[in-house]
């Protein structure tokens, strides 16, 4: 086993140092920004939990409040069956959430979906969004950066995908 040695506490310059940096680093709403490019990279986290045949879609983001994502739901079936043979008339289904205090989320109802998997995805900014939103982020998300940002029909779009196995 290896001995540990006693840590030192920190000096206090340090830590109000990396608190300024990490303060100044963050934009408005908690989005990280580059003011150099004017670029900004979002945060979104998409999760899903059933509760007696109903799917709830919740997520976490840095966006400011009254943002729009955009989702789809698709379950395997919907690939590979004709939809007037599928057992419920929702197995794609496609919406919009509003962003609140950094959460958004959606339920849609899961009543005779079979079992398989099905895949989520959430993007963001696809339009309309409010005035503040659009010129912040770009009317076609123009001043989006990030490891998470696509091109869907010249728009960039942050977009992140949850893909679950869906049991009855």
């Amino acid at each position: 086993m290896r001995s540990q040695r006693p840590r030192e506490a920190p000096t206090p310059f340090p830590l109000v140092l990396l608190a300024t940096c990490l303060t100044a680093a963050c934009g408005a709403g908690g989005a990280s920004s580059d003011a150099a490019s004017g670029m900004e990279t979002v945060q979104l986290v998409v999760e899903h939990r059933s509760e007696w045949r109903q799917l709830w879609i919740e997520g976490t983001t840095d966006l400011p409040d009254g943002a729009f994502v955009d989702f789809q739901v698709a379950h395997e079936m919907s690939d590979t069956t004709p939809a007037d043979e599928w057992p419920a008339t929702n197995l794609i289904e496609s919406g919009r959430a509003s962003v609140a205090e950094g959460h958004f989320w959606t339920r849609i109802n899961t009543f005779n979906w079979p079992r398989g998997s099905v895949r989520i995805v959430v993007q963001f900014p696809l339009p309309p969004q409010p005035a503040d939103v659009e010129a912040r982020y770009g009317a076609f998300g123009e001043r989006l950066a990030g490891d998470n940002v696509v091109t869907v029909a010249g728009a960039k779009v942050v977009e992140v995908e949850h893909v679950f196995d869906h049991r009855r």
